[in-house]
């Protein structure tokens, strides 16, 4: 008779039960295979990517690739002008950004085939075109784990916390922001509320009095248990560890705690969800945090679009600057430009003519991206799109040659092979996906 039977499921109940009381979900925590104080020195001795996403698909044509010359079905009436980088028109509504542009780079000329939200998404957050067999992991996912990459200096200021997550999503991720095929433990930890809130917590982070005891008898449990331990079991083990670390670690839940910045500090990021989520992202990377993904929803604007990028609390355009000008500012004050990447794009651009209904429609075949900080030469534009914003007429850029740019700026090794459950090898990268050189800056020696 097999006795062992009953241990394992008493086992399975107790993983589950401390699993609760670590109190952090398995399929939104990211870890790395390797232990707790390795995983964060590594992360913390790399780049780190803040990566602003705002879900919908931005407009193209009423935020950096304004044309003011076009007719006024194609203009609009969003008034853009030119920035601090000749050539470059930028709206009226993002003042800020448009004199930080020649700081950043900007790409205008992405374009892909893929104008539904799910599979625009996929591909700008993957690299990849959407498989009907496969879901590919993107950045956060490949971040957290080894990627062959050379370790660039850590700032003195920058000192890695214990027990933090190397992938957050704030403050959730989109649905093709997760791990893919990779283990679900590559996967974001949610943090699923809005740091702008006065009564903002991090659902789920405090500790309970019994985790400790509860996995102590889990590891008991094991011993009596002569069978061995599957994949998944181990990987489960290695997660309720890291799960336990963060809830009983005060310094890793700390930094969550965006009431400890300074009120001045708040107030240049703007008391929204944007601002105060771009705030949270740079505490993260400042502490160790190897990914971060902002999500910002509300940008598939059909209908009234002036309006509704201009009008409300808070309004689209106005927060958008807030938020990425001080995230920019934040960054070089800190002395955090040189590790951390900022990223702000969407899954596709919006139609160059203004519809019946006074919005634009999904339009993939032209759309911006903006980008800040590591890896970077500034003040670089890459591409141009026609008269109408169209489609581009000079350096076409597809998504998985945007993943490769970012991955290339992040000092990441192209060349990675990653694996799928059962062996699979598959590329960081698209079959024939480039970084743009001219968006890089040059290696010193």
């Amino acid at each position: 008779m097999n006795t062992s039977r009953p241990e394992i499921g008493r086992r399975r109940f107790l993983a589950n039960s401390a699993l609760a009381t670590a109190s952090i979900a398995a399929p939104t925590f990211s870890l790395l295979p390797e232990r707790l104080a390795a995983a964060q020195a590594k992360s913390a001795s790399k780049r780190s990517l803040i990566l602003v996403w705002l879900d919908g698909g931005l407009s193209h044509l009423d935020t950096f690739d304004g044309k003011p010359d076009a007719s006024g079905e194609i203009r609009g009436e969003l008034v853009t002008k030119e920035s601090s980088v000749e050539g470059v028109f930028v709206s009226e509504h993002l003042p800020k950004l448009s004199k930080r542009m020649k700081d950043c780079c900007l790409i205008r000329s992405l374009t892909s085939g893929e104008g539904n939200h799910d599979r625009g998404s996929h591909y700008m957050l993957t690299g990849h075109r959407p498989s009907p067999v496969l879901t590919y992991p993107s950045f956060g996912a490949l971040l957290s784990g080894p990627t062959n990459a050379s370790d660039a200096k850590t700032p003195s200021s920058s000192v890695a916390v214990a027990g933090l997550p190397t992938y957050v999503a704030v403050p959730t991720s989109p649905p093709y922001g997760h791990h893919g095929f990779l283990p679900r433990t590559h996967g974001p930890f949610e943090i699923e509320s809005d740091p702008s809130k006065g009564n903002f917590r991090v659902k789920n982070l405090a500790p309970r009095a019994d985790s400790e005891r509860r996995l102590e008898l889990l590891e008991r449990l094991d011993k009596l248990d002569g069978t061995p331990r599957s994949r998944d079991e181990l990987a489960r083990d290695d997660f309720l560890e890291r799960a336990l670390a963060l809830s009983l670690e005060p310094r890793a839940r700390e930094v969550f705690d965006v009431s400890k910045e300074p009120p001045e500090s708040r107030k240049r990021y703007g008391r929204h969800r944007l601002g105060q989520s771009c705030l949270l992202a740079r505490r993260l990377v400042e502490s160790g945090a190897r990914t971060v993904l902002v999500r910002d929803q509300g940008w598939d604007h059909h209908q009234t679009i002036k309006t509704r990028m201009t009008y409300g609390f808070p309004p689209k355009l106005p927060a958008l600057d807030e938020s990425i000008s001080a995230l920019i500012d934040d960054l070089e004050r800190r002395g955090l430009s040189e590790r951390v990447l900022v990223v702000v794009a969407s899954e596709f651009g919006r139609t160059p003519r203004i519809n019946p209904a006074g919005g634009r429609d999904h339009w993939p075949r032209a759309h911006s991206a903006l980008l800040f900080g590591a890896g970077l030469r500034r003040g670089t534009v890459i591409g141009k799109t026609d008269v109408r914003g169209e489609e581009p007429i000079e350096r076409p850029v597809s998504p998985a040659d945007f993943f490769a740019t970012a991955l290339a700026a992040l000092d990441v090794d192209l060349e990675t092979v990653s694996h799928t459950s059962d062996g699979r090898p598959v590329r960081l990268v698209e079959e024939g996906a480039r970084p743009i050189r001219d968006a890089l800056a040059t290696r010193k020696a």
